[in-house]
């Protein structure tokens, strides 16, 4: 072989090793941008779940029937109100969001969905409502009950004293269901450390320290995390998998304790599909945080205009009214 036909295959292998690696920076910047928007996504549902049950949580604290209900120890009447106000909601939004109030000793006065649980104490499970009992503030955010949940607390105050708390829970079903609309999978994990308060997740599957908490996880993604493990995919955010691409975000508790994990999973073909229209793509993924911005931003105004306008109802002691631990 001539010399200069070994510098045009030199220059030949160069071209397309150069080639391979600009498509493959190409094709990791671009399934960094599609995990920044499903993540993006998933906050911004997340917020307008907050903001629903916070707003029906302190809705209902100032229902006075209910009150009335809870002062003479009327569990069977507590119970009907927040039936009927639930079923309401549900039909005329389809949220499938929960209520229950529990007493100032932590036990379940009535619930929404099934009262068969009236009378038992749950104080060993929720320390976030013996802090709350103390603060007198309320929280919302993610907390590991007697299993995973989101949960608006509002603390009931008469006269400076914490009498109960309502509450109103979202599991994860509008969650998936919002996902499985792009084809898209969703796992809940709860770190094993809260088993013995998440206590209705102990027949759950795990991975490695990771209950699952949601009962719409899909087994084969199970079964390949089990298999793969998930170090890598909660240390780093994703992880590229043989036909699917997973993505982590971290679940914090009202104290700010990362308790668990959201994983998205979209296949790859899903992901090619989208490639194709990625002009359009980028242009939703720019409304997507501008969305998120703005519906994050309204949502915040009307939670502390809420309480500021309601503030002597909710407690009859306004020093003690803030928006609590927001997470």
């Amino acid at each position: 072989m001539k010399l200069y036909q070994k510098y045009l295959v030199l220059l030949l292998i160069v071209l397309v090793l150069l080639s391979l690696y600009f498509n493959l920076q190409k094709k990791e910047e671009y399934v960094n941008n599609v995990h920044t928007v499903l993540i993006n996504l998933l906050n911004k549902q997340i917020e307008r779940e907050k903001a629903e049950a916070f707003n029906f949580a302190f809705a209902l604290s100032q229902n006075e029937t209910l009150q009335s209900a809870i002062k003479t120890n009327d569990s069977i009447k507590g119970y009907e109100i927040l039936k009927q106000h639930m079923n309401a909601l549900e039909i005329f939004s389809g949220s499938k969001m929960r209520a229950q109030i529990l007493t100032k000793e932590y036990v379940i006065f009535a619930r929404s969905w099934d009262n068969s649980d009236a009378g038992l104490n749950v104080k060993k499970f929720r320390p976030d409502l013996q802090e709350i009992k103390i603060s007198k503030n309320p929280h919302l955010s993610f907390e590991a009950a007697r299993r995973l949940v989101l949960i608006a607390s509002i603390p009931i105050v008469r006269n400076g004293e914490v009498v109960g708390f309502i509450e109103v829970i979202h599991r994860f079903n509008s969650l998936e269901e919002y996902f499985l609309n792009y084809d898209i999978s969703m796992i809940a994990l709860l770190n094993s450390k809260y088993k013995n308060q998440a206590v209705l997740l102990n027949n759950n599957p795990v991975i490695e320290n990771m209950i699952i908490a949601n009962n719409g996880a899909n087994v084969e993604h199970i079964a390949y995390l089990k298999k793969t493990g998930i170090s890598k995919l909660l240390n780093q955010g994703q992880l590229e998998g043989k036909n699917h691409f997973y993505f982590s975000r971290a679940i914090l508790n009202s104290n700010g304790d990362n308790i668990g994990y959201f994983i998205l999973i979209i296949s790859k073909q899903k992901l090619e599909l989208f490639s194709a229209f990625e002009r359009e793509l980028n242009a939703f993924f720019t409304y997507a945080r501008k969305d998120l911005y703005y519906s994050v931003l309204k949502n915040s105004e009307s939670i502390d205009s809420n309480i500021c306008l309601n503030k002597e109802k909710a407690v009859n002691n306004p020093k003690n009214i803030s928006r609590g631990k927001i997470k």
